[in-house]
């Protein structure tokens, strides 16, 4: 048979309790050993330490058997079968009125207690009978106002004390609401995000799940929830990856892989939101093509599907360079290995090979030798010209230009050599050049989705010597398009998605297409390049403008003309200096308006925003009719539809503060002047309209709305849009009705003796029960704490701690200084700064003769006081009535208080007297009574009977 030896403090205790009188206990105050196992007290979590200092309490709690509310106490005993321990409570007598039999209870409020069965929650009543069955999944305490939270079927939803829902079903996007006491009772709400997706369909998140930000290229994002950390979710909220790291991050420079954090290491996760096996010490971005991760046996480099390239012991590692996406190892004897992108095995590279000091792009060039002449060329594919193989035109480069995704190579000369394409391919082989010869080569930047696969890749221009004739196109594949007619060509218009060119010929100037055919004849004098769709054109003597399609228009005649756009061209009728713009139609010949303005923007959709000489800008119609009053000092456009238009600023106003509106072409508002609007485009033309105080807007191209929930914030996520409403607050009467309702931006606390503290964005306030404002606040941030008679506030004063408190009529009745908890029965405890406490009264004078290192409110005449590392009760003067021998206690309520040392928890009256204690026999839990009488298990195990 094994017995369990007692500890030499459990055995004291038992004496003490045998004695069952105060003085007794005075024999342990020296004798607490710190070896003994935590087991019936512990400190209260961190996070509360604020709370418990403000609301005076010890800063630590019992566990065996919990503190008193109402009468009962909540107890761990092992059920009637013993296969298991289950939860029951204790009168003020320490009397086991309520047998264990629940998996969980919480602690009794209104007569009430939650208590878990078959986990499932219900509630019961003092004798521990149900008062409402155990079906919901959670619940929360019922409030004085008979009301309770609880949540069935993964919903919240409003009860009374007969179990029947109340009051209007919440929002079906609730995901959380919490309770509090005070009548009416403060509701808080929170809601699950949603995600909207591109074509509209909504997705709701559950789990308390929150999306942080996108991921990957296919609708993937990386998310959080809140009891079991962050994880990978697709477009329909499902979990790809289900949570369970610390973190998940993305390195700015490299979104392709996501790393997770987790006790065990970090975890690379791919594109397509699936985990890499492997878990790694570190990982850091080298590229954004490669990582480095550390093992316990090396180094490895790492592609971003998460394959390993290569292993390096750690000094290895410390020698690699970077260049660009690209890794070069030189610890190598024969020749440097280089790590590209998209290639499992290293390209080689000669002995002494560095990388160009030059910016390349997604090229690598390399040099070798003191005059660091080229010697090797690496394309984005991984194909490379040189290297182990020398190619002599490499080392005429001097100078290297990546212009759409293309390698333009020149000698020192600035002559073009040969242009690498993505592939590696050179483009010009030595037949090219020998024709190209006396000429130059101009590249040209073209809008890739408008470039085809005909796209002239560059311009053949004569030399600046004249000696050779023709001009033409450059392909993209390396073929030239030469025609010896042309003297010259240029790029028509300064729209890369343009593809038309001047050209000049002995006979006249003309306009030709990407292919070289010709759009406007080559006979006129001269064409200026195209600007908003018009050039101004010399034909015998006369200035015209021209269209691309060829068309003349007459010009009047003036000093200075500008398209800008569909027909409409500012002028300026004179050269001097600030004078003004008019606007000439040239399509009907009219002028639109005289010179009278300082600015005019471009022309489009029947509509040009236009600035006056006193730098206010508005907006103009077709027939020059004003649409937008000139008042606005800013005047955007965001599309062909809509205008942001922002006011002048006032005198020292924030950017935040400043007024913008968003209207349409029609002068009709689609959003009121708003602080701080700014808009963001997603690429299918939707617009996200966001504010400074935080209201968002979701608008079609047109500018109507498609989405503005009250109280939601809308985010982009990629093109994913994202609706965050905001958390809602306000108070509940007894019947579940707002009796105050939700008010935008503000915070309040439960009531307290009719009043109840809210914030706003102006400050704090005090309101009564049906949420009319009672008083403002003094400046500062304030709270009410329960059982309060003043709200406080730790704002300091003149740079010292300080505590500050108002009554329920916002007069400033007391400032302390140093940190006071809240004032119950003219009583505070004041926290010195020494870190010892003392209590003050309304007054705000301190009890000088009282210091302990933790102390409590007196109830019924005792206070918790903590001495030399243990607990006790002092009464109203500060002397010890219950010796400190305790390790944690708690405040008396209904007469009594719990007491515990590590090992055991007990009740105590005022007296000190034990009513009941939990200790443990053989392994075993056991309750005892006054005078030592077990009262439960009834029957001990086998070997313990002994």
């Amino acid at each position: 048979m094994i017995v369990s030896k007692p500890s030499g403090l459990r055995n004291a205790v038992r004496c003490a309790l045998a004695a069952s009188g105060t003085l007794a206990f005075l024999a342990l105050a020296v004798s607490a050993a710190a070896a003994e196992p935590v087991g019936c007290s512990s400190l209260s979590p961190a996070s509360q330490a604020g709370m418990q200092a403000r609301d005076a309490l010890p800063a630590v709690q019992n566990l065996c058997i919990r503190d008193v509310h109402e009468g009962r106490a909540a107890v761990l005993l092992p059920a009637a079968d013993a296969t298991s321990e289950r939860w029951g409570f204790l009168d003020n007598q320490g009397q086991l009125v309520i047998k264990p039999a629940f998996e969980l209870v919480g602690d009794y409020h209104s007569g009430v207690a939650a208590a878990m069965q078959q986990g499932k929650w219900g509630f019961i009543d003092q004798a521990g009978n149900w008062l409402i069955k155990p079906t919901f999944d959670s619940v929360q305490p019922f409030t004085e106002s008979g009301l309770a939270v609880v949540v069935a079927g993964g919903k919240p939803q409003i009860i009374d004390r007969k179990g029947v829902q109340v009051g209007k079903a919440l929002d079906a996007l609730v995901d959380d609401a919490s309770l509090s006491d005070g009548v009416p009772a403060r509701l808080r709400l929170s809601f699950s995000s949603v995600l909207l997706s591109p074509d509209g369909v909504r997705h709701v998140a559950t789990d308390k799940m929150e999306i942080v930000e996108p991921f990957g290229a296919n609708d993937l994002f990386i998310a959080f929830d809140a009891s079991k950390g962050y994880g990978i979710v697709d477009g329909n909220l499902t979990w790809r990856l289900q949570p369970q790291y610390a973190s998940i991050t993305l390195d700015p420079h490299n979104p392709f892989v996501a790393l997770a954090k987790s006790a065990e290491g970090i975890t690379l996760i791919r594109a397509d939101g699936m985990q890499d096996e492997q878990k790694y010490l570190a990982v850091s971005e080298e590229t954004g093509a490669f990582w480095l991760a550390k093992t316990a046996d090396g180094i490895r480099l790492l592609d971003n599907a998460a394959a390993v390239i290569a292993t390096f012991s750690d000094s290895d590692a410390a020698n690699l360079r970077v260049a660009g996406d690209y890794v070069l190892n030189p610890a190598m004897k024969d020749g440097l290995a280089l790590y590209a992108p998209g290639r499992k095995q290293p390209l080689m590279l000669p002995v002494g090979s560095e990388p160009w000091e030059q910016n390349t792009g997604d090229f690598l060039v390399t040099t070798k030798g003191e005059q660091k002449k080229v010697n090797a060329i690496v394309a984005p594919s991984g194909a490379m010209i040189g290297g182990m193989q020398n190619v002599g035109w490499l080392a005429q480069i001097a100078n290297a230009e990546v212009i759409n995704h293309r390698l333009w190579l020149r000698n020192e000369q600035g002559s073009v050599i040969n242009i690498v394409d993505a592939a590696g391919k050179a483009l010009l082989n030595q037949k090219n050049i020998s024709a190209l010869d006396g000429g130059r080569i101009e590249p040209l930047n073209v809008n890739s989705e408008a470039a085809t696969a005909l796209s002239p890749l560059a311009l053949i221009r004569p030399g600046s010597e004249g000696n050779r004739s023709g001009a033409g196109f450059l392909r993209p594949d390396g073929s030239l398009q030469l025609d010896s007619k042309w003297q010259d060509i240029e790029p028509a218009d300064s729209s890369s998605d343009i593809e038309q060119f001047i050209v000049k010929t002995a006979d006249g100037t003309g306009v030709v297409d990407a292919q070289g055919k010709i759009i406007i004849p080559l006979t006129e004098d001269n064409i200026s390049p195209f600007v908003q769709g018009y050039a101004l054109d010399y034909l015998d003597g006369k200035l015209t403008a021209l269209d691309h399609a060829g068309k003349h228009y007459d010009l009047p005649n003036v000093f200075e003309l500008e398209s800008l756009g569909n027909g409409w061209f500012r002028y300026r009728e004179t050269a001097a200096e600030g004078a003004p713009w008019g606007i000439f139609d040239v399509i009907s010949q009219k002028t639109i308006i005289p010179p009278s303005y300082q600015d005019v923007s471009s022309y489009a959709d029947g509509v040009a925003a236009f600035q006056t000489t006193e730098g206010i800008w508005g907006v103009l119609g077709s027939n020059g009719q004003t649409v937008l009053g000139a008042k606005y000092a800013k005047a955007k456009r965001i599309n062909t539809a809509l205008w942001l238009l922002t006011q002048p600023a006032l005198p020292e106003q924030p950017e935040s503060g400043v007024l913008a509106e968003i209207v349409g072409n029609d002068a009709k508002a689609r959003i009121e002047p708003t602080a701080g609007l700014s808009v963001t485009q997603f690429s299918d033309g939707r617009i996200l309209a966001s504010s400074a105080a935080g209201q968002s807007w979701l608008l079609d191209g047109k500018g109507n709305i498609e989405l503005h929930e009250q109280q939601t914030r809308i985010t982009a996520l990629g093109d994913w849009v994202k609706l965050s409403r905001r958390p809602q607050e306000g108070y509940l009467s007894a019947q579940a009705e707002w009796q105050i309702q939700p008010v935008a931006e503000t915070q309040g606390s439960a009531f307290e003796q009719g009043r109840a503290l809210r914030s706003t964005s102006a400050g704090y306030e005090l309101i009564d029960d049906k949420g009319v404002r009672v008083a403002a606040m003094p400046d500062g941030k304030w709270v009410m704490p329960p059982a309060s008679a003043w709200s406080l506030s730790y704002d300091p004063q003149d740079n010292e701690p300080s505590t500050r408190y108002v009554d329920n009529t916002g007069k400033l009745v007391l400032t302390v200084q140093g940190h006071s908890s809240r004032m119950v029965n003219d009583h505070a405890v004041l926290t010195r700064t020494d870190g010892t406490k003392t209590w003050i009264n309304g007054q705000g004078k301190p009890a000088d003769s009282i210091s302990y290192a933790d102390l409590g409110l007196p109830v019924d005449g005792l206070a918790f006081a903590k001495t030399n590392g243990h607990y006790g009760f002092v009464d109203v003067q500060g002397n010890f009535a219950i010796s400190p021998v305790f390790s944690a206690v708690s405040p008396f309520d209904s007469g009594v208080a719990v007491v515990s040392t590590p090992v055991m928890s007990m009740m105590i009256d005022r007296a000190g007297k034990p009513l009941a204690r939990v200790d443990k026999e053989c392994g075993t839990t056991v309750l005892y009574g006054a005078g030592s009488v077990r009262q439960w298990p009834l029957n001990m195990p086998d070997n313990c009977k002994s």
